[in-house]
Formats: C-alpha cells, structure tokens, sequence
C-alpha cells in the first residue's frame, strides 16, 4: 500500500536532498541542473559547464553511458566520459550527475559523480535501484515513459529501503497519443508526487517536448506550479550534438532562459549575479507598465463616478498590506520608499486621459 512507504512518510513536506557541499533540493530555491545529453569530449564538457555556470546552473550534467533506441546509435564515452565529467567539476566547482545503466556500474559511477541518475528504461531495474540506494549517493528517480504514478513511487521505495532517503524525484514526460512532441511533460502527476511524498520532484522539459522551442516556457510552467527544479539538455551547438539535438537548447538559449526565471546564481560570480539582477529588473519594468495602465484605467473609472482621484485611505491601507507581507524581506522603510514613489505615479497617470495613461 502506498500510506507504508518510506517514501510517503511525511507527506507534503519536502526533505532536503543535498548534493556536494552546495546543492540542496527541496529548500525553497528551485535547482536547475544544465549540460549536454552526451560528453563528446574534453573542451565540449568544459566549455559547457563553464556556460551553464555562468548562466546560473548549479549543477552539470552529461551521459557517459547512454541507453539508445538502436544499438549503432552513439552510447557514450563510458568510463572516458566519467573521467571528463570529473574534469569538468573541477574546472567550474558544479556538483556532476549523470546516468548509471548496470548494477555493477554504480561503485564506478559513484566514484566520479555526485548524484546517480536512474534513467527512465530503468525505472523499474530493481537490482539497479538497490544498488543505488547502498552507493552512499543520492538518487535522481526518472519516471518511465509508460509508469504510472503508483509505479514510480513504488521504484523510489526500492531505493529509499536500502536505507538512502537521499531522493529527487524527476518527471521527464510520459508516451501519450500525441505525436507532435517526443513525449507529454505530465505536471499533474509531477505535483501529485509532491503532495504523496517527501521527496523533491523535478522535471526535464527537454524530454518532456523533445523540441528545443518548448523547453524554455515548460521550464517556467514547471516551477510556477511549485516544482523543486529543472534538468534541462544544453550544448555549445546543439545541430551538432551526437544525441538529443532536436531537444536541445544553446548555450545562450539556456542563459536567457535563467534570465527569465528570476533564481539568483548559485556562485558569487560578479557578472553572474549583475545578470539576475538585469533580468529581475526587465520583469519588475514590465510589472510596473502594467500596473501603470491599470492605474489610468482606474483614473477614469473615478472621473466617470465623480470619485476624488486622491484618496489617502486606500493608499495607506496599501502600505499597511505590504509590510505585512514584506515582512524582514525588505529593509525597515522599504517598503513606504519604494511604494510612495509608484503610489505617485500612479497619481500621476490616473491624472491623465486614459490613452496617455498607457490604458
């Protein structure tokens, strides 16, 4: 029964998961993990961690072993690739996950990797997932195309009785009639898991679409909806990629992604952070020119129903409403300095007619 599990213990409060001496999943600040589906070689995973780091990502990842459809297909460096990723680490200080296919594999992949990635064909290896759970590591759980939920909670106990409660759920999209995209990125159930479980979920927009041009606006639905983070496919030029080109962001594609979604960096790189800011600033500039209209609106509203366009108790009853929910957010005053600056503007544009008001 599903109430027995470990993993159902505590439900709907999420446990930190942490990775390396950095990285926590499931502690209020969404992870996105970044980097190509496959390590080609030397300068293409270094160079890509260093682009994904800047842009924001704490951690790298990148397949060594790869599970293909076809067995001609690229199957990665093996234990090459581990070594790679390994320098990669090095050079850029991003913790390394990445995908582990045999049982007998994981004291190898442990040595080199951060965090042990399940893959969705193995979602059910249950030889593989003891293994995993007794490699000392956390575990990111990727949901099988075809498993339910019941399913994938059921796979992560697998992990979690062998005594590692060190889990990140992963939903990468399931196989539904729909051809268009590779596969369904299925956020109801992502959510569900979160409600069911203590485990940090996060979900993987680029195996969710399979279309690099959906994978940047499924990335911020994912964590508007109030998932723990994203494990997205970047590379330096993502035509060219041995694996999972048509799902696959550029480098500056996935910077401009971080951009939009507002998660401060999670080093202390100076142009890093100036490019949070500059990002958070283009959404705030976009908030105030819609309120601005709203407030022009409101203007006539007033006109046409003979109301004094100042009116000091609204104002103030705003201010009262906004500390509360600042709170220590803001420094003391904060909120009245910032807030009697737009109060002032909106006077000012519900002054106008409303055209002029940006209505």
């Amino acid at each position: 029964m599903a109430g027995e599990l470990l993993v159902t213990q505590g439900a709907g409060a999420t446990r930190e998961v942490a990775v390396g001496f950095s990285v926590r999943f499931g502690a209020g600040r969404p992870v996105v993990i970044a980097g190509p589906c496959s390590v080609e070689n030397e300068r293409q995973i270094v160079e890509t961690a260093q682009a994904v780091r800047e842009a924001g990502a704490a951690m790298l990842r990148g397949g060594a072993f790869k599970p293909r459809t076809s067995p001609y297909s690229f199957q990665g460096l093996g234990a090459e690739g581990l070594r790679l990723l390994g320098r990669a680490r090095q050079e850029t200080g991003l913790p390394v996950v990445t995908e582990v296919l045999e049982p007998a594999d994981v004291p190898l992949v442990a040595e080199w990797a951060d965090m042990l990635q399940i893959g969705a064909r193995n979602m059910q290896n249950f030889a593989l997932l003891r293994q995993a759970g007794r490699s000392g590591r956390p575990v990111m759980l990727k949901r099988g195309a075809g498993a339910t939920l019941d399913e994938w909670l059921h796979a992560a106990e697998y992990v979690a009785a062998e005594g590692n409660q060190g889990i990140v759920l992963c939903e990468r999209g399931i196989r539904t009639f729909e051809p268009y995209t590779r596969f369904t990125l299925d956020l109801a159930s992502a959510l569900a898991a979160k409600q069911r479980t203590h485990l940090p979920v996060i979900a993987d927009p680029s195996h969710g679409s399979g279309r690099r041009e959906l994978v940047a606006d499924l990335g911020r639905a994912a964590l508007a909806a109030g998932l723990d983070g994203l494990l997205i496919e970047v590379h330096e030029n993502p035509d060219a990629s041995v694996s999972d080109a048509m799902q696959t962001v550029s480098t500056a594609e996935f910077a401009a992604l971080m951009r939009s979604l507002w998660i401060a960096p999670a080093t202390d790189d100076l142009p890093a952070l100036r490019a949070a800011v500059d990002g958070i600033d283009r959404a705030l500039l976009d908030l105030l020119a819609r309120r601005v209209a709203i407030t022009g609106r409101i203007g006539a509203a007033k006109r046409q129903g003979g109301l004094p366009l100042h009116q000091p108790e609204r104002e103030a009853a705003i201010l009262d409403r906004l500390r509360t929910q600042a709170g220590a957010a803001l420094p003391p005053g904060g909120v009245e300095e910032i807030w009697n600056a737009i109060l002032g503007v909106s006077r000012s544009c519900q002054s106008l007619p409303a055209q002029e008001a940006g209505a």
